[in-house]
């Protein structure tokens, strides 16, 4: 279903760009996207890409409810100001005031310093395929804090910005330590209800029909206390939209770019962005408000790493008239002749690896856990990343095996694959 409201100025050439881009993004025999994209109280337009199950070759619905990892964030964040504004909690306050059996790491760190990513406590949802398993088993907070608590700090808390999905679960332990309620049921009474959320919960509910629950791909067995208040919140863009209205547009955030409270502050073409995404095996997501122009877009996708936030910040760019580039991702049908480990060439210490996710190839680094970035093909053994600005080149061996890649980041870093 296409929907088309009359909004102001809003160029209709500019939605119908748009359309066609996400047409050629999302083909219909493949996983997909649901797309939502508003101005004010008006949505433009909202349609559905693609297929959920891709085996059974169910489409998806506009309705259709998704992961959406650690969009999650915003949740969770939004919780913790309300607990600060009825004050029973300060946002100076040491995590072990709430949180006893975190230990001493030798430096306050405080409630602050977990909203806005600067804690330095490193990151606990870093599995690599051996440890999948994890995923389906159930979870209490203090387990999943047992997994980083006792981990060396990875710098000085309140020096440097450094992504971490453990921010967050001590969060949410945070929030059920002061209401006294499981961290479902807080976000149940006190964000969802009041917001007129009723697609939304704190991963599926059981009375939630099957064929209303977008299929991931790849389908991972998953349970949602592993992600916990950092990346356990289901929703659909309906529901998103209705939480941008009446929550996300009144916070007072200010325009320094920056993390806070579970959203990125970015800019966009000189207007200020308030944003996230989030990535779970078989799923993508994002949103991006623009608050002065009042225009929100959500994109959330059945399939690992699909790039939304690079399409919601392209989209974005069209509806306030000022269009970024956007490349169609190719399709790449040989990706595994690309993964593996790679050490770069002049530091033998230093390694980076590519692995495969679907029909995406992913790069992380062991030494930074949490931070991994998804490359897309622009050409033949030519990849790039645009969240880091990265330019990829494999090089080949006279029999046609990968066995170095050239990333052109500033300089060109050879590395050599093992």
């Amino acid at each position: 279903m296409l929907l088309l409201v009359t909004a102001g100025a809003f160029s209709q050439t500019a939605l119908q760009r748009v359309d066609r881009v996400l047409t050629d993004e999302f083909p219909p025999d493949k996983s997909g996207a649901v797309i939502l994209i508003s101005k004010g109280d008006s949505i433009l337009y909202r349609k559905a890409f693609g297929l959920s199950d891709v085996e059974k070759k169910i489409p998806l619905r506009e309705d259709m409810i998704f992961q959406i990892a650690s969009m999650t964030k915003q949740f969770t964040g939004v919780a913790i100001l309300q607990l600060l504004e009825q004050k029973k909690i300060a946002g100076t306050d040491a995590i072990q005031k709430y949180i006893e059996y975190f230990p001493d790491k030798g430096y306050v760190i405080t409630i602050d310093h977990l909203l806005s990513q600067t804690s330095a406590i490193p990151e606990f949802f870093d599995l690599d395929e051996s440890e999948y398993h994890l995923l389906a088993e159930e979870h209490t907070p203090k387990e999943l804090i047992a997994y980083f608590k006792d981990k060396p700090l990875d710098s000085t808390p309140g020096t440097r910005f450094s992504y971490s999905n453990s921010n967050y679960v001590l969060l949410g332990a945070i929030i059920e330590k002061v209401s006294g309620l499981k961290y479902s049921e807080y976000m149940e009474q006190f964000v969802f209800q009041p917001n007129g959320m009723k697609n939304t919960s704190v991963w599926y509910k059981p009375v939630t029909p099957a064929d209303k629950i977008a299929h991931g791909n790849p389908a991972v067995p998953m349970v949602g206390s592993v992600v916990y208040s950092s990346g356990g919140i289901v929703s659909n863009v309906d529901d998103l939209f209705l939480w941008t209205r009446s929550t996300v547009q009144k916070l007072d955030i200010s325009k320094t770019p920056g993390y806070r409270y579970g959203f990125n502050i970015k800019e966009l073409h000189g207007s200020t962005t308030i944003q996230h995404g989030g990535n779970l095996p078989g799923f993508t997501s994002s949103g991006i408000y623009l608050p002065e122009e009042e225009v929100f877009v959500c994109i959330l996708s059945n399939a690992a790493f699909r790039g939304t936030e690079e399409i919601a910040d392209y989209v974005a760019s069209e509806i306030i008239g000022k269009p970024i580039e956007f490349t169609h991702r190719k399709v790449v049908h040989d990706l595994d002749a690309y993964t593996g480990v790679y050490r770069l060439k002049d530091n033998s210490t230093r390694t980076m690896k590519i692995n495969r996710a679907a029909n995406m190839l992913v790069l992380t680094f062991p030494d930074q856990p949490g931070n991994g970035v998804d490359i897309r093909p622009t050409g033949t053994d030519t990849f790039e990343s645009k969240k880091v600005k990265a330019k990829l080149t494999f090089v080949r061996d006279s029999s046609g095996v990968v066995k170095q890649v050239d990333v052109q980041q500033g300089k060109v870093y050879t590395w050599l694959k093992e």
